[in-house]
């Protein structure tokens, strides 16, 4: 097949969410398909030509054709502003008007055109806006979660009323698109029942497949050694999802661990570490801010526990399922795991208070046995049900419903 896909990001290098579903994805479908790329460039991915020139190297080794467009709002400030105040009067969703290119439509155009293409896969449902310039051909969308809800949920977090109140239409507008678009595709591409079932309830008798993140169980393995008295989270601080959950640990749960270990460490990985949190980090001993790093894999060996104190967000978390390769001991919330097949006290320990999150901790940082009986469990189900070759074969299996028989 000739798989034209259309990206609303670069997918290389693949560090976390978005970046690793799509590298790992578009490697395994170029195996045996022809899959040419069309993506953005995300500065704050990708701040450097030599690392867009790097990327762009690796991808061709992937894909028959890569190419790359800017994105307007991330020009520089005053155009970020400008996005931002534009898409308050907008009537479609702030990602619409972001991802808006005229290259990149002509782009699309000349593939089409050109290459005989068989499929077009569009990655999110902010490019739907590209669906009406590839003719009739057999076309799926992804939804990496079911966006309007991730909006609805930040919305009753935020603390300045203004941003509440921004995110709450956007939520609204991204509703109605999502309702308005899935019912244009052969098919929606789902992370878990739980998406596929809230994307029924919105549009009833649209087409669905569910594809659920994975992960790289050979280059995520455990590591046999012993583990400071630590926990760790992982996830760039640039998305308001992770920032949110590192402070509210640091708030509401942080204290009531260090009350019982106060030689507790706590690591945090993830770009764009935001001033408070840095300050913090300075003030207390054990808060230690990493920002970005290369390697991931070495801070979570060491540490004993992975935390997810997530409140915000939809889909699966790839942070949960690199975790369950590394098998480590996880405590999440319902949220941070939703759309795994995770078994509380089995592979994963499920809190939703604060305070059994913090007992949590407390036990299993006093408990290697039973951290090791969790880690075992969960290495054995990332490699029985999240290798990326098998997650493959399920997108596979839906581009070819999609195709004439």
């Amino acid at each position: 097949m000739k798989i034209l896909f259309l990206s609303q990001i670069v997918p290389y290098p693949p560090h976390g969410g978005v970046l690793q579903r799509g590298y790992n994805i578009i490697r395994e479908i170029a195996k045996d398909n022809d899959v040419y790329l069309l993506a953005f460039i995300h500065p704050d991915t990708l701040p450097s030509q030599h690392l867009v020139d790097e990327s762009k190297r690796h991808l061709e080794g992937i894909c028959k054709e890569v190419h790359y467009f800017s994105l307007w709002p991330k020009k520089s400030m005053l155009h970020k502003y400008t996005a931002f105040i534009i898409g308050f009067f907008y009537s479609l969703p702030f990602s619409v008007l972001a991802h808006k290119s005229s290259d990149f439509k002509n782009k699309i155009t000349d593939l089409v055109n050109r290459e005989g293409i068989d499929i077009v896969h569009i990655d999110t449902v902010g490019l739907s806006q590209y669906k009406k310039y590839i003719g009739d051909l057999p076309s799926i969308v992804t939804h990496h979660n079911i966006e309007s809800s991730l909006m609805a949920r930040r919305s009753k977090v935020e603390s300045n009323w203004f941003t509440r109140y921004y995110v709450a239409k956007q939520s609204e507008k991204l509703k109605k698109y999502e309702i308005d678009e899935s019912k244009k595709y052969f098919i929606n591409v789902m992370m878990s029942a739980a998406d596929e079932k809230e994307l029924l309830d919105m549009s009833p008798g649209v087409k669905t497949a569910i594809v659920p993140n994975g992960v790289d169980v050979d280059y995520f393995k455990r590591v046999e050694g012993e583990e400071e008295q630590a926990i760790i989270y992982t996830g760039g601080m640039n998305m308001f999802a992770n920032k949110d959950a590192v402070m509210h640990l640091l708030d509401d749960i942080w204290p009531l661990v260090k009350t019982k270990i106060p030689n507790i460490k706590f690591y945090i990985i993830g770009q764009d570490p935001p001033k408070d949190l840095l300050r913090l980090s300075k003030e207390e001993a054990g808060i230690e801010v990493l920002g970005y790093v290369d390697d991931i894999r070495p801070y979570v060996a060491k540490s004993a526990i992975y935390v997810v104190p997530l409140r915000v967000g939809g889909g699966t978390r790839l942070k949960v399922l690199d975790a369950l390769a590394q098998g480590k001991a996880i405590i999440s919330t319902s949220i941070g795991c939703e759309g795994i097949e995770v078994t509380d006290r089995e592979n994963i320990y499920i809190e939703d208070s604060d305070s059994e999150f913090a007992s949590s901790i407390i036990e299993l940082l006093n408990n290697k046995k039973r951290r090791k009986i969790l880690g075992d469990n969960a290495r054995k189900l990332a490699v029985d049900k999240y290798a990326w070759p098998s997650i493959a074969k399920y997108l596979i299996r839906a581009y070819k419903n999609t195709l004439p028989s």
